[in-house]
């Protein structure tokens, strides 16, 4: 093999290391379970459910513009991740020592605190998005990265299932236990406490919010491993643009990409329809706990459901990709949109004895979706952008985009006025709007400068 295809065999297993290490963080941390729950239980408002589900798009947006205009004129891109990631990290450690450390005797100063640092690592998550990607594209063949976002996701999901099962048993009340796993599942916690406890002298018991700082903690070393994994990576170098242009001359290239490229146009209105269409997904755990009456315990399952069908998916996703083409998985992933608020809608009229697996029901779909958007967005996104405007290309889409991050937020000032049923079924029309302009999306792929050194 000659010496770029072992690089790029390297870069490909580090990257999809990085991957799976990022998943499994994400599952610890989900914002539509996990994180939904412990900002209601901690507020009980839906409007701070809905502002924590729109910190982390929103948080990760904005940077983008400056960030691409730091970085499009530099070979290495490598550095700008560092830092996004080192941040990242720093700030759900922060999170973790505030948890445990204010607990519950301050409420309000806890969610201050949490929402602080929760912005903070979506920003900073901001600032390493465009350098990961743009590494990703250099080191990975177009005609490979659907296959590699999918097997990322595989990956990533088989852990989940395990991250769901963790969850349940550090989520449970003593009350739950029950048998033989009931015994094992306290045993677990006793075990992890003591783990806890020991390397941070923190002496406290696994109650709410102390529960929640177990997840918060393992989400730290998930991510650290996340980073460390990336920097395995041997950066491949491709020309760049000569030198940074003025931030005002960098600015308009926005505008010019919007009135130049249809297909681009097409694609930040299918994005912003997704958003909205969205709004709802921070309220199904709420929903399902505080007004259904399902068990806090149950967020585990749920992760799992989630996890579980996505890993099965991902072998869809993958075969769809390469061969029908990235297009299709937004086609295809845009109409599975439309079950989830069907599901929540319909779940508070169904019999008592189907609400659980309703929710269930809905969360593997969810993992269905999610999955093959996560796949669709990733690839598609590096395949329409022109190779040496990548950074501005996608750095525009995605601060343009910065409004419909808050797509949340005011799904939470309307379930006061339209309640949770009616908040399901007017995202369930929006999907339809965003299926229709998928239709329209056509299937551009870009071709990088791979026939240049490939040297780290």
């Amino acid at each position: 093999m000659s010496k770029k295809g072992n690089h790029q065999l390297r870069n490909f297993g580090f990257a999809l290391l990085q991957g799976t290490f990022m998943r499994i963080n994400l599952a610890f941390v989900d914002a539509s379970t996990v994180l939904s729950a412990f900002v209601h239980r901690l507020t009980g408002s839906n409007f701070m459910v809905g502002l924590t589900g729109s910190m982390m798009t929103a948080g990760w947006m904005w940077p983008q513009l400056l960030v691409s205009n730091l970085l499009e004129h530099r070979q290495r891109k490598m550095p700008y991740y560092a830092i996004g990631m080192g941040i990242r990290v720093f700030a759900w450690l922060a999170i973790f020592f505030c948890t445990v450390r204010i607990g519950g005797q301050n409420p309000i100063l806890l969610a201050a605190c949490f929402l602080g640092f929760y912005f903070l690592s979506s920003s900073a998550m901001g600032v390493s998005t465009l350098p990961y990607m743009d590494i990703i594209s250099k080191s990975i063949v177009p005609n490979r990265r659907a296959r590699f976002f999918s097997l990322r996701q595989v990956f990533g999901g088989f852990f989940g299932i395990w991250v769901g099962f963790f969850v349940r048993a550090v989520l449970v009340k003593e009350d739950e236990f029950n048998g033989v796993f009931g015994w094992i599942t306290q045993s677990f916690r006793t075990i992890t406490m003591y783990i806890i406890s020991s390397i941070f002298q923190i002496e406290t018991e696994l109650v709410f919010p102390s529960n929640y700082s177990v997840l918060f903690i393992c989400s730290v070393l998930a991510a650290f491993l996340s980073f460390i994994s990336f920097l395995g990576i041997r950066e491949p170098i491709h020309p760049v643009n000569a030198k940074r242009i003025p931030m005002w001359e960098h600015l308009k290239q926005g505008p010019h990409f919007l009135r130049t490229d249809m297909n681009y146009r097409r694609f930040i209105f299918f994005r912003i329809g997704l958003h909205l269409a969205g709004m709802a997904i921070p309220f199904y755990t709420p929903y399902a706990l505080y007004e259904l009456g399902v068990p806090e315990s149950t967020i585990g399952f749920f992760i799992v459901c989630s996890a579980f069908s996505g890993v099965v998916s991902n072998a869809m996703w993958g075969y769809i990709g390469e061969r029908y083409g990235v297009r299709w998985l937004l086609i295809i992933t845009a109409g599975l949109m439309a079950f989830p608020p069907a599901i929540g809608f319909f779940s508070g009229i169904v019999p008592k004895t189907f609400i659980l697996p309703a929710f269930f029901f809905l969360f593997a779909i969810s993992g269905v979706l999610s999955n093959g958007m996560m796949v669709g967005f990733m690839a598609y996104m590096l395949n329409i952008a022109p190779p040496r405007s990548r950074p501005s290309y996608i750095g525009f889409m995605n601060t343009l985009l910065l409004p419909a991050s808050f797509a949340s937020t005011i799904g939470g000032l309307l379930v006061p006025l339209i309640g949770h049923q009616g908040l399901f079924a007017l995202c369930f029309c929006i999907c339809l709007v965003a299926f229709r302009i998928a239709t329209g999306l056509q299937e551009i792929m870009h071709e990088d400068e791979f026939d240049e050194t490939d040297e780290a």
